[in-house]
């Protein structure tokens, strides 16, 4: 079963986005992996890793975690029996660096996704005090998920897919629309236009598309270079979910000679899927 990953820090933002990631779980019945990745300290890098003591910083890393399961559990417990899917939940605490640990724990589980909460310069003493959120897409081979501050879940009654109609975004529309089927979701493909782009790249996409996307509620709109982030952040009013793809070898900034999606996460109104060009070649 697919499992969405939850990225803590213990602060308030990241409870709230435990708390989204539960209710997201619930709604598409994929299992809940709640992960702290710590540092130990420096002393304990003694050649024989058998040998290391038990560090506070593991102690509480798997207490505050144990503590969250139990929340979230009994959140569960309280809801009305048979209502909804009950995800399993389980969790893991990882010694080691962000960007280094995603993809062993890709190995080990069937991630989905991951969910972390949306930087904020008031939380300065977890794994996103350097706002880590951008880290964890620019390193994950997974979608990630990021959560504004106090966002509570709901079912994406729309969501707005922007992309510069790059060949390798068609797997990423057969994602969005996997997702959208769930809610019965509306889809806005949003094509990022630049003035040197032919006019039949609308045509060349979807003639790329596969058989299998058979989604009837997608629509779509172009917007021009130049008024991106703000068409988006206008969007944002109206929509449940808007959904980027991270090209790290800057795929929109050649177009643009900005990062689109940087400038979303930093400050995200809405929920804020990013799929990593890697996790879709």
């Amino acid at each position: 079963m697919k499992t969405i990953l939850v990225l803590t820090d213990f602060s308030i933002s990241a409870d709230y986005a435990a708390d989204y990631a539960l209710a997201l779980a619930q709604s598409i019945e994929a299992k809940l992996l709640l992960c702290n990745i710590f540092e130990r300290p420096a002393d304990a890098n003694t050649p024989d890793r058998k040998a290391w003591p038990k560090q506070a910083c593991e102690e509480n890393s798997i207490n505050d975690l144990g503590a969250l399961m139990a929340r979230l559990k009994t959140k569960l417990d309280k809801e009305v029996p048979g209502k909804s899917y009950k995800p399993e939940i389980d969790q893991c605490s990882i010694d080691g660096s962000v960007d280094q640990k995603l993809d062993a724990i890709k190995l080990k589980h069937d991630i989905l996704l991951a969910v972390v909460s949306a930087h904020s310069g008031h939380n300065l003493d977890g794994i996103f005090e350097k706002n880590h959120a951008w880290e964890i897409i620019d390193s994950a081979s997974f979608p990630v998920m990021v959560i504004p501050y106090q966002t509570k879940f709901k079912p994406f009654g729309q969501i707005v897919f922007a992309t510069g109609m790059h060949h390798t975004d068609i797997a990423v529309l057969q994602s969005v629309s996997a997702i959208a089927q769930y809610a019965n979701s509306e889809v806005l493909i949003t094509h990022v236009s630049a003035k040197h782009q032919e006019k039949n790249s609308l045509q060349r996409f979807f003639n790329q598309t596969p058989s299998n996307i058979t989604y009837p509620k997608i629509s779509y709109h172009t917007i021009k270079e130049g008024n991106v982030i703000s068409f988006l952040k206008r969007q944002c009013v109206y929509i449940d979910l808007l959904v980027l793809v991270h090209h790290k070898r800057g795929f929109l900034q050649s177009i643009f000679n900005q990062s689109i999606t940087r400038k979303m996460v930093a400050h995200p109104r809405k929920p804020l899927l990013v799929f990593p060009q890697n996790a879709i070649n």
